[in-house]
């Protein structure tokens, strides 16, 4: 067990959840993907959500996100129910979602895409960003739809911090990004984690996120089908039977 892993495990029971699902029943107009889901993500902790393709992670976290409309059951952030809030209205009470595919705005350099999420914070604050991730230094002033997929991803990244984020769901961070950049990404995962934030990880290298994550679940056609310590999870034959070999 990693410290991360430790500390998150001593504070889970202190304190209520950063994120609490009770019941979630959620999808797409008269179709059902998620069936009575309930999770938890302590102040802290590095939560893994899997599961195969189609399995509802990502309409998960778009729920969780104010994206999808949420059919039947509780969302709570922080003890309170936000299941009725608008996306912009969850974003103010500490969520950020970083989607699939890069958010950021292509268009606006890497240094305006920073200061957009700073708002009125100081210069100091966006300093402090771009040194998690040091390849976006010497590029304040590019563009952003000209950076590669890594720097793109560890933009979004950045911004998240700016935000200072009470929770942190991320779908696919790793997606497309080579491996030397997939270990910055999961250890920026990591000290956002340290810092208290609460993350909510989906990932295509199971076995990359389990290794920082304090907590995993695993999706099976919309219902919860593990629940238990990611070292568990990890063990071949379970491994292959809850997430099989891809």
């Amino acid at each position: 067990m990693t410290e991360l892993q430790q500390s998150a495990a001593s504070v889970a029971g202190a304190a209520s959840p950063v994120l609490a699902l009770h019941d979630v029943r959620a999808g797409y107009d008269e179709t059902t993907v998620l069936h009575g889901v309930c999770l938890t993500v302590p102040k802290g902790a590095v939560v893994a959500l899997l599961g195969a393709n189609g399995a509802g992670k990502s309409t998960l976290l778009r729920t969780v996100g104010g994206l999808n409309r949420l059919k039947s059951g509780r969302i709570e952030m922080l003890g309170e129910d936000v299941g009725a809030l608008a996306a912009h209205q969850r974003v103010r009470r500490g969520l950020c979602y970083i989607p699939e595919g890069h958010a950021v705005f292509r268009g606006l350099t890497v240094r305006e895409n920073l200061r957009l999420q700073a708002r009125t914070r100081d210069a100091t604050a966006i300093d402090r960003a771009v040194e998690a991730f040091p390849s976006l230094s010497g590029r304040l002033d590019q563009t952003a739809g000209t950076l590669s997929g890594g720097q793109q991803q560890m933009l979004a990244m950045a911004q998240a911090l700016l935000g200072e984020p009470a929770l942190v769901m991320v779908d696919e961070a790793s997606l497309g990004l080579a491996p030397v950049i997939v270990d910055e990404v999961f250890a920026f995962l990591e000290s956002l984690a340290e810092r208290g934030v609460a993350l909510l990880v989906v990932d295509q290298f199971a076995q990359r996120v389990l290794q920082i994550a304090t907590h995993a679940y695993v999706l099976r056609r919309g219902e919860i089908a593990y629940d238990g310590e990611p070292a568990e999870l990890l063990k071949g034959d379970i491994f292959e039977s809850y997430i099989g070999s891809g």
